[in-house]
């Protein structure tokens, strides 16, 4: 999103502690789980952790926190960032150890508010938040699919296309970090005349965003397709039947 981190502010109050290269740190951490966008603290410290490459003494979320709001610009998202950086021991130019700490806002867009030097909370233990969750559209969702609404023959139901479906859309995959059973997409059929729309939707406010497929035979011509996030976040298209019908979202949006 392009937000410049905000260091401090003169004459409001004492900077507190950080140096450039702790400010380099936390800014390029935001700026890596800045897209895609997640939808609680907990996923994005998750996401920070992950792309400071693990839980370390040099890196640490130790403080997260979610808020609600009804402006979708305002951070809904809190979270604390603690950056160590070792100093040198150049003969010349030696530099101290300094331990940082920095405040990140977020919201389901994105990056709200740039890391900014706080004070670092007294005895802070490193969080650890649980694995995100894996809901997802399977990728071999789309080719059943595919297969299913052009095999259908040319008067149908509701009934009739959720019983096709049923019985040809693959099992969904074990989840990777757990080993079992994944959490399966929800199905959604229309069928207007002799077109048809079907909408597979994942993902929720615990999850990290929307994962949507979206499918339709409209005048005996079949089309698959997936819109992008962006296209499915709030206050955008939603993840049904009926859009699927309109054939909305299938050019993502510059």
């Amino acid at each position: 999103m392009g937000v410049l981190a905000v260091v401090c502010v003169a004459g409001l109050a004492a900077c507190a502690p950080g140096d450039s290269q702790t400010d380099e740190t936390a800014q390029r951490i935001a700026d890596a789980i800045d897209s895609p966008p997640q939808t609680s603290a907990a996923n994005y410290a998750r996401k920070a952790i992950e792309a400071a490459h693990g839980s370390s003494e040099a890196f640490a979320v130790v403080e997260m926190r979610d808020s609600s709001s009804d402006d979708l610009d305002a951070v809904t998202a809190h979270l604390v960032f603690r950056v160590f950086h070792p100093g040198t021991q150049d003969e010349f130019f030696p530099q101290d150890p300094v331990t940082a700490c920095y405040k990140v806002g977020f919201n389901f867009r994105g990056l709200v508010e740039a890391p900014r030097r706080t004070d670092c909370p007294a005895n802070a233990a490193p969080l650890n938040p649980p694995p995100i969750p894996v809901w997802e559209v399977p990728e071999g969702f789309d080719q059943a699919l595919q297969s299913v609404l052009t095999g259908l023959p040319a008067s149908v139901t509701d009934q009739g296309v959720s019983g096709a479906l049923s019985r040809s859309m693959p099992s969904v995959p074990l989840d990777p970090e757990t080993q079992t059973p994944g959490r399966p997409p929800m199905q959604d059929v229309a069928v207007h005349g002799n077109d048809i729309g079907v909408a597979y939707r994942a993902g929720d406010r615990s999850t990290g965003g929307i994962d949507c497929l979206l499918g339709s035979r409209i005048g005996g011509s079949t089309l698959v397709w997936r819109p992008s996030w962006a296209q499915v976040q709030p206050g955008e298209l939603t993840c049904t039947a009926e859009t699927a019908l309109g054939r909305q979202g299938v050019t993502p949006p510059h």
